[in-house]
């Protein structure tokens, strides 16, 4: 009997979901029992089929109905702003290939401020709710407002074009993660942000990677505006960020703006009040350009800003600010190592690298290692072009100046390599396209050592970075060797 009930179970269940979905895209799926899916177009109407139940004209409908682990599929179209509300394991995606727009305002209750504050979408008191391939774009943002707001909840937000549509407005956010929250900012595009792109605060964990954060160009005739990428701050408690693989550029104020803009900001709060928690931040591989300031950080040992290109900022592309600790101001070393400035030379301090062509940087910044370029530089240190190199068993090695490059027994290959943002995998090693070698690990170097008959040969040397990006060194050289 039992078993025969549970049989039924499952044939009317996927008789029911076969008759309420309208269309099953290549990116839907199906869920019985627990898990669960539902379709929302603006285009439904009373005579859909599995209206109110699998069917839904507004996103707030499906998400007020739906309960927990349950998959909102999206149709092409224009739709409200939403609330989600004491959820998890909540998916809103596309229901195919299209972007749907969510534009607009709504009034919610922000507990960091007082009054109301707006906003497109609204996650609160939520766990795992996961938003993407949407275009969020806002109407009426005025006043202090977000495009998306996360209050103690944890998500993502994927492939989404994120919009406030405000300038100089200063209270405005396009994305907001606030108390407790832990949220992912993954492959967006993040714009037309009145004062801040992502913003982290009070105990929160926020990870920003892939994306692209285009600032303001205020001028000098805006008024006291200012402009960030990504802001990281600790009011109230610590809060942890990591951030890699972005483009920020773009962030401005005005000359006779009361604060700086930056393209990535950490712990600002600290110069101003008397606080023991301090931000975690890791800050890398990024492209930070055409910014006021490029990264304006109080430090601490648990923010690193290393492997980033850093460059055509405007007044400093580092910025190491103190922190005021009761009764005085105390400055903290920044780490900022193996950073490319935008020159070889590296970043320009007026004391410690005054001949560095590449973005200013302030006291306090540990710039020593810099990189000098951004893949992997490569140079034949042995052998050198116009030498004679004369090996006879290893007993006797000479090396004179000579016409060309002649090579007289065998010789060591030896290869100086400059890492580039992303390391050095390998170093492939040819003669004439032939490859011989490959090194893993430095001094790079391989024996020639075969026998070879007096004629021109190609030495080029190969390195690869773990992006897989090349960059290489040739010599031609004439060789000779009787004996194996």
């Amino acid at each position: 009997m039992i078993k025969n009930f549970k049989v039924v179970y499952v044939g009317v269940c996927l008789l029911l979901v076969l008759s309420v979905i309208p269309t099953v895209s290549a990116y839907s799926t199906v869920f019985c029992g627990s898990l669960g899916v539902v379709y929302v177009d603006d285009d439904f109407n009373e005579s859909t089929s599995g209206w109110g139940v699998t069917s839904f004209k507004t996103i707030q409908n499906a998400v007020d109905t739906v309960s927990d682990s349950t998959q909102i599929l999206v149709y092409e179209g224009s739709y409200t702003p939403f609330i989600i509300q004491d959820k998890s394991d909540v998916i809103l995606a596309p229901a195919d290939n299209s972007i749907p727009l969510v534009t607009g305002n709504q009034q919610v209750k922000d507990i960091t401020v007082p009054g109301l504050i707006r906003c497109i979408v609204f996650v609160t008191n939520s766990e795992n709710i996961d938003i993407s391939g949407f275009n969020f774009q806002g109407e009426n943002l005025d006043g202090r407002s977000y495009a998306v707001l996360y209050n103690d909840s944890s998500g993502s937000i994927n492939k989404c074009t994120v919009a406030s549509n405000q300038r100089a407005n200063m209270y405005n956010t396009n994305i907001r993660a606030q108390i407790n929250t832990t949220l992912t900012v993954d492959s967006c595009l993040i714009e037309q942000y009145g004062r801040i792109g992502v913003y982290c605060r009070t105990g929160s964990t926020l990870f920003v990677y892939n994306s692209t954060l285009i600032g303001q160009k205020y001028s000098d005739a805006d008024g006291d505006y200012v402009n960030y990428g990504i802001e990281i701050e600790n009011l109230g408690y610590a809060s942890y960020a990591t951030i890699a693989y972005n483009e920020l550029y773009n962030h401005h104020h005005t000359g006779a703006a009361t604060w700086s803009s930056a393209a990535i900001i950490v712990d600002a709060w600290r110069y101003y009040e008397v606080t023991e928690s301090m931000c975690t931040a890791t800050i890398q591989y990024n492209d930070i350009h055409d910014n006021m300031f490029g990264v304006q950080i109080i430090p601490n040992e648990n923010i690193h800003v290393n492997r980033n290109k850093i460059y055509d900022n405007i007044k400093y592309g580092a910025v190491s600010d103190p922190y005021w600790d009761g009764s005085e101001y105390v400055d903290v070393t920044l780490d900022a190592r193996f950073n490319w400035w935008g020159d070889e030379t590296g970043p320009l301090h007026e004391s410690e690298n005054p001949n560095g062509e590449g973005d200013k940087i302030t006291d306090y910044v540990d710039f020593i290692p810099w990189l000098e370029g951004v893949v992997p530089q490569l140079t034949l240190i042995k052998p050198e072009p116009g030498f004679l190199y004369y090996n006879f068993q290893d007993a006797i090695e000479l090396k004179f100046p000579f016409i060309t490059t002649l090579i007289l027994g065998d010789i060591t290959i030896e290869v100086e390599a400059k890492e580039g943002l992303y390391g050095i995998e390998k170093v492939e090693f040819y003669i004439d396209d032939d490859l011989t070698s490959t090194d893993y690990t430095p001094p790079y170097s391989w024996r020639w050592d075969e026998k070879t008959p007096l004629l021109q040969y190609t030495i080029k040397v190969v390195g690869y970075d773990s992006q897989g990006t090349t960059s290489s060194a040739e010599l031609k050289v004439w060789k000779l060797k009787f004996l194996q």
